[in-house]
């Protein structure tokens, strides 16, 4: 009863003095009515107990710190149709990390080469981290995306600097496209792969259970399954050119169609599954497929071409080859491109699309390789190195 009467006392003595108890980002407005100045990015109360710790130099309580930007992250949201999107930061990074770089590179050859071998082994090792940890990130499709965005209007706005005939800018602008729209169409088709309904098969003793949403089970160990075959079994079911023996998806327990693999990343079975792309953040397989080998064709053709009137124009040209009254143009002398500021901007931007035009390459040879043999990526990780096929039909299978 004591502690009632004193906590009423202490109630009352807090509405008699306003401003008392307020916390370092607390205020009172003119309804006086209590606010807080960052309430809108972070818990008030771990903001003020980590600020507080940091000014008096004590440990800072990793809980209340992790809680503070788990908040900030939650509430960093953008309005949209249906309520805010949750906008992560490895999203929003490479919006300001590549300006950045790109500006930084084209100050000298020096910063030039710095900057892109660091950017390449940071990269790399984010990749190659994500990968092995089986993280679902939207950093590298932002990246992809903020790429071909910046060097498409770096490219545009210095086109009246390089004298770009307007065939060419034309040209690539077909290109460019072409391949957005592929792209595009291989990252909507992608949920088309996803095993919805089971495949009624002989043997199926277990009963069927709901594909878990990406939502669920967030902390969950995460593995790489498949079906539960050895090497034999797929090879078998690889040469059978009809494809409808069912096998058990040993992840989710369902009875899916053969060469259907469990993507970790996705959660859903999918039907011939060649890997998770990170760059496009979905999943590669039977219905997107051939979009996805479109795209790299086109992004390719893209790339080259707008880094070849890049380089023809801030470098001495000479001419390589002529096809039917078309003269191919290719550099010669780039040593003077970064005494001007914009020449040497250009040229960063030449160097960063044949970069992205190189990894594109090993890519798609990777791809033809594979398509050729007649296995996805997931059956080449697994030790298949081909069928019995031809090559010829490998690619009809595929095409049609």
């Amino acid at each position: 009863m004591a502690d009632y009467f004193l906590q009423s006392q202490n109630e009352l003595d807090a509405e008699k003095q306003p401003n008392s108890g307020l916390c370092c980002c607390e205020y009172i407005d003119r309804h006086n009515k209590r606010y807080h100045i960052v309430s809108c990015c972070c818990d008030c109360e771990d903001f003020d107990k980590v600020f507080t710790n940091w000014l008096t130099c004590r440990p800072i309580d990793r809980t209340r710190q992790r809680n503070m930007l788990l908040t900030f992250q939650d509430r960093l949201r953008i309005p949209w149709h249906g309520g805010a999107k949750q906008v992560t930061l490895d999203s929003i990074a490479p919006i300001f990390v590549i300006p950045l770089l790109i500006s930084l590179a084209a100050i000298n050859a020096y910063t030039c080469i710095v900057i892109f071998l660091a950017t390449s082994v940071i990269i790399c090792y984010a990749f190659n981290y994500v990968q092995r940890r089986a993280v679902r990130t939207s950093f590298f499709s932002m990246w992809i995306i903020s790429s071909l965005l910046y060097l498409i209007l770096l490219f545009e706005t210095t086109g009246p600097l390089l004298e770009v005939l307007p065939e060419e800018n034309l040209a690539l602008v077909v290109l460019s496209i072409v391949t957005s729209v592929s792209f595009w169409q291989a990252r909507k088709r992608a949920t088309l792969n996803n095993v919805v309904q089971t495949v009624v098969g002989v043997g199926s003793e277990l009963p069927d259970i709901t594909e878990t949403s990406a939502n669920e089970e967030d902390d969950a160990e995460q593995t790489t399954l498949l079906i539960e075959q050895d090497l034999e079994d797929i090879q078998t079911t690889i040469d059978d050119a009809s494809g409808n023996q069912p096998n058990r998806c040993a992840t989710c327990r369902k009875s899916v169609p053969a060469r259907t693999a469990h993507c970790p990343l996705c959660r859903v079975c999918i039907r011939r599954y060649d890997h998770h792309s990170y760059w496009l953040n979905c999943c590669i397989g039977e219905k997107n497929h051939r979009l996805y080998i479109v795209g790299l064709i086109f992004a390719i053709f893209a790339l080259l071409l707008g880094a070849d009137l890049i380089l023809t124009a801030v470098c001495h040209p000479f001419k390589a080859v002529n096809i039917f009254g078309l003269q191919i143009l290719l550099p010669d002398d780039c040593t003077g491109v970064f005494d001007m500021y914009e020449l040497g901007l250009a040229y960063v931007l030449a160097v960063y699309a044949l970069l992205i035009t190189a990894c594109m390459v090993a890519v798609l040879v990777r791809q033809l390789y594979l398509i050729s043999r007649g296995i996805t990526m997931h059956e080449y990780k697994r030790g298949m190195r081909g069928n019995n096929k031809t090559v010829k039909y490998n690619w009809k299978n595929f095409i049609l």
